[in-house]
């Protein structure tokens, strides 16, 4: 067939699926529903593997109609918001199912999230019930103070560990809790005689608000509903992975953010896997996770993997029990992909790192590199069965042509509804084009191959503008600084310009190799490299040496500490 030049229009990437893939219908439910229709006939296939604690299916969803019926006897209805402050527990799960079998919305947020900041989240959306981990209930229970909350529900770690176990844990994390607030043993009593009455699904109701990362600002409340969740889950199903009931799911992501969500919850449940919960993941323990649980299918950012990579322990592990080694979150590097891709090459996994591609406003993922045959390096993949990507003309708009960088825009029924109680944000990303749908603008720049292969190559938003109008994107520097032999790792930022009003320019933080010293003349050899293969306007202004770049609580590199030491 004949291109016509534009990815929109040829979608070259359709190619790599089956027609079975292409033409599937995806879930129309509520994802309460979707986990019970594909489950229902396995109940008692192992659903959740807490610290060795092994919940059927059937156990699970005995647990969630439990929940679903105690939180109806609190007065929680249709359209009700609750805040979740809390990691992946059990609890937990059964918390953002129970809700979603009433109709009511989950309102995910981080446990380490400020006093101030869980108020303003409680605030914003006017919840009347908290569900909050036993670690965070001292700042809960601040915050919640002359807000619309009614009822606080404390659930534990050890609530759904064996005897032995809760009690050491117990012993160990003594937590005051005031009286009126629920243990979740309590709440689960409170609701045992309550008769309970489904909700009928309503297409394109939100069922769960989580938050932008927040490096580039305030978070905002991104609202998902059932078929946003269910289509990436499916999407994700048939495109190229090895996903198959009984299979062992590693589950490190946490819950408030939509790659735990959608990627770590609902993905292995709606298929029928083990999920393996990890509520307090420690990237230093990776490999004694891998060791231990030795898991079908992993996910986590190009950090994590390095961690491994590094480890002594798994020197000489067989890792062919590996069948999906999934990087996303973060852009990753050509020299770290094809590190580690040799590493698990060599230690048995069938497959490279297979990278994935997305944002919290597309329910975590849009594309994906699931098969080696367009695995290709530098690239995170090829679009979702289901979804449209392609690249626009930042000023004009206009869809650009294959291997032309532009904004990366995308379509497809996982796009968000929108912000909470943000019209004015929701409509700078959500917007029509000249065809007539509406697309997700990532802020991300990229392009796309004629094999429908899509490149990151930066971030709009973390583009430096300098005095003159010039615009620098730091992975430009970045990757010309990484091919010298010394530099482990390196970022780029914008430091403001003293000498004119107005603009930025380019900063380098540094990670050496191990064994290697910061020296004036390996300094020297870095500009000239800059110097040789970069354009004046963009070379950088510095060159600082540091340990380790700075990550964010989910292993994203933490752009704006290094943006704070730089000014």
């Amino acid at each position: 067939m004949e291109l016509s030049g534009y990815p929109s229009i040829d979608k070259p990437w359709l190619k790599y699926y089956s027609s079975e893939a292409i033409n599937t219908i995806l879930p129309k439910c509520k994802i309460y529903d979707d986990i019970w229709n594909n489950n229902k006939n396995n109940l008692d296939d192992v659903a959740i593997n807490y610290f060795d604690s092994h919940i059927s299916y059937g156990e699970m969803f005995s647990n969630i109609e439990g929940a679903a019926k105690s939180f109806s006897n609190m007065g929680v209805r249709k359209g009700d918001i609750v805040a979740v402050v809390s990691v992946t527990l059990p609890e937990i799960i059964y918390t953002f199912y129970g809700l979603n079998r009433i109709g009511a919305i989950s309102n995910m947020i981080d446990p380490r999230t400020s006093i101030e900041g869980i108020r303003n989240y409680i605030e914003e959306v006017s919840a009347k019930v908290v569900v909050v981990i036993d670690l965070a209930y001292s700042r809960v229970a601040q915050a919640v103070v002359g807000t619309t909350i009614e009822n606080i529900i404390v659930v534990s770690p050890s609530d759904s560990l064996p005897f032995i176990k809760r009690h050491l844990y117990l012993m160990g994390n003594k937590v005051s809790i005031a009286t009126g607030c629920f243990t979740w043993r309590e709440f689960i009593a409170s609701g045992k005689e309550t008769n309970l009455t489904d909700t009928d699904y309503i297409e394109n109701e939100c069922c769960v608000i989580v938050h932008t990362g927040g490096t580039t600002g305030m978070p905002k409340g991104v609202m998902l509903s059932n078929e946003n969740i269910n289509a990436g889950a499916k999407q994700c199903d048939l495109s190229g992975f090895c996903l198959n009931r009984g299979d062992r799911w590693l589950g490190i992501m946490p819950p408030f953010i939509a790659y735990g969500i959608c990627n770590s919850l609902h993905l292995p449940l709606s298929i029928g896997m083990e999920l393996i919960i990890i509520p307090k993941f420690d990237p230093n323990t990776y490999d004694k996770l891998l060791i231990k649980y030795k898991p079908t299918h992993i996910v986590g950012v190009p950090s994590h993997y390095q961690k491994v990579v590094d480890s002594k322990k798994v020197k000489n592990l067989d890792m062919s029990f590996i069948l999906s080694p999934v990087v996303g979150g973060d852009g990753i590097k050509e020299e770290h992909e094809k590190g580690i891709s040799s590493f698990l090459l060599s230690h048995g996994c069938g497959t490279n790192l297979i990278k994935g591609y997305g944002m919290t406003e597309i329910c975590a993922a849009a594309a994906a590199s699931a098969q080696m045959t367009y695995n290709k390096t530098g690239s995170v993949g090829i679009p979702f069965t289901h979804t449209t990507i392609s690249v626009f003309d930042k000023e004009t708009g206009k869809e650009l042509t294959y291997n032309q960088e532009g904004e990366v825009c995308m379509k497809g029924p996982h796009v968000m509804l929108g912000y909470y109680n943000n019209d004015v944000a929701t409509k700078e990303v959500l917007k029509k084009h000249e065809d007539g749908s509406i697309w997700l603008h990532s802020g991300d720049l990229g392009y796309i191959d004629e094999d429908g292969c899509l490149f990151i190559k930066g971030r709009l938003k973390r583009m430096i503008i300098r005095h003159d109008g010039f615009k620098v994107f730091p992975t430009q520097i970045e990757n010309v600084l990484e091919e010298h032999e010394a530099v482990k790792d390196c970022c780029v930022v914008g430091h403001s310009d003293t000498v004119h009003s107005e603009g930025c320019l380019p900063v380098a933080f540094i990670v050496l190799e191990n064994g290697v010293k910061e020296s004036d003349g390996l300094t020297d050899e870095l500009r000239s490299i800059c110097e040789r293969e970069l354009p004046e306007y963009a070379l950088p202004v510095e060159y600082n040496y540091i340990p380790s770049l700075p990550l964010t609580s989910i292993g994203k590199i933490d752009y704006r500490v290094l943006e704070k030491k730089a000014n």
